[in-house]
């Protein structure tokens, strides 16, 4: 009889050891895809910025960037399509990239609706889709046209800039697209009947600017997706 009571004595501690041991792996890959998500949410917040540096043809340290031919741009207009800056430009860039799928080109695409904003249409998901999407000429790596460097050097970025970084298993890339500025569009009325200020650009840049950045994580469970919209306003000093 006691030796009965020893084996399962024994089997019990045997029992907790190894719940005890699989609680904490689970708490350990939990932690770890915490970490992760949180690390590709700096990043894509990084590449947000370096997209919007872009639009505005600021390099990283703030200065504005400058073509060999003198435009004021972070992209050569030798090279590819640049950021229309009048209605005549836009309708160039319109009648460039239309033909195109998608209608994008290094990055600067014309509005692409559902094929972003779509709930059944988040190609970004799928890993073969986004590659298709990159190649295609839909997406931008971090610091490409800025100038910003996508290693942490130490630097108080650290390990989100790392993810930054595009390799065979992973990546990050942003895209823009131009939208012409509609006076009259549903939006904007409904943003002024509830006290909010529209987002009226200036008059000589008539366009808003949505762009998306996809920052895919060290694990393939991890992919972080944010858009932020741009508009030159006097406001801003822009």
């Amino acid at each position: 009889m006691a030796l009965l009571v020893v084996l399962v004595m024994i089997l019990l501690s045997a029992l907790l050891a190894w719940v005890a041991a699989h609680q904490a792996l689970l708490s350990e890959t939990l932690a770890g895809q915490e970490v992760d998500e949180s690390l590709a949410l700096a990043a894509a917040q990084a590449l947000l910025r370096d997209a919007e540096r872009d639009v505005l043809g600021l390099r990283v340290e703030g200065q504005p960037c400058q073509t060999p031919s003198g435009v004021l741009s972070c992209r050569d207009p030798s090279d590819g399509p640049t950021y229309p800056v009048d209605v005549e430009a836009f309708a160039a860039l319109v009648q460039r990239l239309a033909a195109r799928t998608p209608p994008c080109e290094k990055g600067i695409c014309l509005g692409l609706g559902d094929a972003v904003s779509g709930e059944s249409s988040s190609f970004w998901w799928q890993a073969g889709q986004l590659k298709t999407w990159v190649e295609g000429g839909g997406g931008v790596p971090y610091g490409r046209y800025t100038g910003a460097r996508s290693t942490g050097g130490g630097s108080a970025w650290g390990d989100d800039l790392d993810l930054l970084q595009v390799s065979a298993n992973r990546g990050a890339w942003y895209w823009v697209e131009v939208l012409p500025y509609q006076v009259g569009s549903s939006a904007f009325q409904a943003s002024a009947a509830r006290g909010l200020s529209p987002l009226a650009p200036l008059p000589a840049h008539p366009f808003v600017y949505r762009i998306t950045a996809v920052v895919q994580g060290r694990t393939a469970a991890t992919a972080v997706v944010l858009q932020s919209v741009l508009v030159r306003q006097a406001l801003g000093g822009v």
